[in-house]
């Protein structure tokens, strides 16, 4: 029996195929690339048609939730708004150069190329920050770096980044339904500030302090944001939160805990149990994992080789949930799409 989809989720779910279709046609021009820098003409696994079938079924059924979602009010239409065609199609050539010296960074394995600019902030960070993931210039120690990442991660993802990143605000809108009045919420490596964005427009009313290690990526958020008020921005480390202890009533992040060695995991969600009020929510959007999506299994051992993940294989080994659970947090709750879950605990008021 088909499923009928109101008009609102056609017109959606169109929107959102269509920009995915946009983007994915921006990441077949990968190979290009690779082949002008290296003059190898990789062979690429996962065209294989089995890998290629069940990568869009399940990116269609991410864009088909989310648009949902947005059908429910979890979160408003206003989450799908372009960005301006002009600034989209300026980016694009350098996206192409970009791609360029990625791929020349790739076959010679160098993950440690840093100008100028990213050697002024290099001092005093962590040893595991000091790399250019994914091979990409500047690392996360650039304003280029900072200006083109976005658009590479929708390319990478074939235009599902957003609808991932938004996988948490259900789970989240379980234990506070509202708009946020009176919460007090932490993002942890909010990078530019796109998750913060959506949160923002769920949670029109809650105030958000926004954590980064980058200077030139918290600036950048700055700018992306700056239409929203209630809005803190606060240069730091997830590990190690300058805040006191209950202050706040959510800690989220994205995209941030495949990027950590374990022992450093394990630091920020016992900093996040110190820093949130009893009964506050932990929440974070990642990869998937062993185990959560048998047909993906291919890509979590193709994606460290590909791109410069030092600590992937070892997240997509250790479950968050079991990691939540250890280090206190109940009431655990997940959510998957396409690539992406989302994992949120609470904390337990004392008895």
């Amino acid at each position: 029996m088909k499923l009928k989809i109101p008009y609102q989720d056609k017109i959606t779910l169109g929107y959102s195929l269509a920009r995915s279709a946009h983007f994915a046609v921006q990441q077949f021009s990968l190979p290009i690339f690779e082949f002008l820098s290296t003059g190898k003409n990789k062979k690429l696994s996962a065209l294989e048609p089995q890998r290629i079938k069940a990568a869009y079924t399940e990116l269609f059924r991410l864009l088909k939730k989310d648009s949902e979602n947005i059908a429910k009010g979890l979160y408003p239409i206003e989450v799908l708004k372009p960005e301006k065609v002009t600034e989209h199609l300026r980016r694009y050539p350098r996206i192409i150069m970009d791609g360029y010296q990625i791929s020349k960074r790739r076959e010679e394995k160098n993950q440690q190329d840093f100008n100028g600019e990213a050697q002024e902030f290099l001092k005093g960070l962590p040893e595991y920050y000091q790399r250019n993931f994914h091979f990409q210039t500047g690392g996360y120690l650039t304003k280029k770096s900072a200006d083109l990442y976005e658009h590479q991660v929708e390319i990478l993802f074939s235009g599902a980044a957003d609808a991932m990143r938004r996988l948490i605000i259900p789970l989240i809108k379980e234990t506070y339904p509202g708009d946020g009045e009176g919460l007090h919420f932490l993002e942890m490596a909010a990078g530019t500030g796109r998750l913060t964005r959506f949160m923002k427009l769920a949670f029109p009313k809650a105030k958000i302090t926004v954590l980064d290690l980058s200077y030139p990526y918290l600036k950048k958020a700055q700018d992306n944001l700056h239409e929203f008020d209630r809005l803190d921005f606060v240069q730091g480390a997830a590990e190690d939160l300058p805040f006191q202890d209950g202050k706040f009533d959510l800690v989220y992040s994205c995209f941030l805990f495949h990027e950590l060695p374990l022992e450093i995991r394990r630091q920020v969600v016992s900093e996040s149990f110190r820093v949130l009020k009893e009964g506050g929510l932990a929440g974070l959007v990642d990869s998937v994992q062993k185990e959560d999506v048998k047909e993906f299994e291919w890509a979590l051992e193709q994606f460290p080789v590909d791109f410069h993940e030092p600590f992937y294989k070892n997240y997509t080994m250790n479950p968050m949930e079991g990691l939540l659970t250890y280090k206190g947090f109940d009431k655990i709750k997940k959510d998957l799409g396409f690539f992406a879950k989302a994992v949120v605990g609470q904390k337990p008021f004392s008895s």
